[in-house]
């Protein structure tokens, strides 16, 4: 099992609140420019780019850490921003996410090389007036490895879980029956149209009248086809509309499936845009003002810890679990998570961001 270093924390070391005043990396490229400058500044020995590897258990963590200075025994993660007074508005969890990346580096490099100790450093580069701000720590290689392993257990842990609940989704979709009695006039070519080129990983297009059930005609096969029995796997189905309407008929082909199979341990996420799911546009998106934005940044990390794959079960944490009370049951479209639910769940197979069913 391979992780990057990046993903490892992202999952692992997100806290706080929702906050979107601060954007730390403007462009990818702006920032590829602006890490070229910082090392640009340094010494003959500077390391750029160095690749770093570490085993726990099964878990094998990859990355490249920014820079290496030897002269100084200096691990460098460089972050790019922009603006003057950025630095002074950037929220505390995002440094603190920053600072749980340089630390898997710094075990990394310390395992490799032997070291009792390494000085990391975080350098903040201002795109706009080429200005650094540096913060660093000398930690022990004792302190690095146990925050390496602890963030390798919390990953392995719903790794685990996720290959249990991918083996049951594979096994009970590999004997999926078609919901109804029989196809649609014009129904079945499409279904085996779209079975052939999902198992060959091809493309296809097609053009059919209205009413011959297009939606499920699709829907059904996908399905049939990601266990990979006869072709390469699919990890998830991403199924992409031009209107709501559409989006609708996607999301009732799953319940209809659903109603057929009540067993079938099939998660589906609606993705919808920040703006049409805020519940409070009056409001800033932070937490000092939004209630939604308090701490929820690591709720889909605790939510994932409480995921249950039984009908009628959704997951649940402190910051949603007073509203998720009092949503109805019976009806997977009236359960409202907010607009960030979307980044725990992006491991899943597909339809619904919004709205957690399974």
């Amino acid at each position: 099992m391979k992780v990057a270093v990046r993903t490892l924390c992202a999952f692992t070391a997100k806290a706080g609140d929702l906050d979107v005043r601060f954007t730390p990396a403007p462009t990818a490229l702006e920032g590829q420019e602006g890490h070229a400058a910082v090392a640009a500044r340094r010494g003959a020995s500077y390391q750029r780019e160095i690749s770093l590897s570490g085993q726990h258990g099964e878990l094998q963590v990859r990355g490249r850490a920014d820079g290496f200075d030897p002269d100084r025994g200096r691990l460098e993660e460089i972050k790019t921003h922009r603006g003057a007074g950025a630095l002074a508005r950037q929220p505390a969890n995002h440094r603190a996410l920053h600072w749980a990346q340089a630390m898997i580096y710094g075990w990394l490099m310390c395992e490799r090389d032997g070291r009792a100790q390494l000085e990391l450093a975080l350098v903040y580069f201002d795109i706009g007036s080429r200005r650094e701000t540096v913060f660093t720590r000398t930690l022990d290689a004792e302190a690095l490895r146990q925050h390496f392993v602890q963030c390798c257990e919390a990953y392995l842990a719903w790794a685990r879980s996720e290959q249990r609940h991918r083996g049951a989704r594979d096994a009970a979709l590999a004997a999926l029956r078609f919901p109804h009695g029989d196809f649609r006039t014009g129904q079945r070519p499409l279904a085996e149209a779209v079975f052939r080129v999902a198992r060959a990983g091809r493309t296809l297009m097609a053009q059919a009248p209205t009413g011959i059930g297009k939606t499920l005609g699709t829907v059904f096969p996908l399905l049939r086809a990601m266990p990979g029995l006869q072709g390469e796997p699919i990890d998830r189905l991403f199924f992409l509309t031009a209107k709501t309407s559409g989006r609708a008929l996607a999301l009732d082909a799953v319940a209809t499936l659903r109603r057929a199979e009540p067993a079938l341990p099939l998660r589906a996420l609606e993705l919808v845009a920040r703006e049409k799911a805020c519940e409070h546009p009056d409001k800033a998106c932070h937490g000092e003002s939004c209630p939604l934005a308090q701490g929820s940044t690591g709720c889909p990390r605790r939510a994932r810890r409480r995921w249950r794959c039984r009908s009628g079960t959704a997951p649940r944490c402190a910051s949603w679990r007073r509203r998720i009370a009092s949503a109805p049951t019976t009806s997977a479209r009236s359960w409202r998570t907010g607009p960030i639910w979307s980044s725990a769940t992006t491991t899943t197979f597909s339809i619904r961001a919004r709205c957690c069913t399974r």
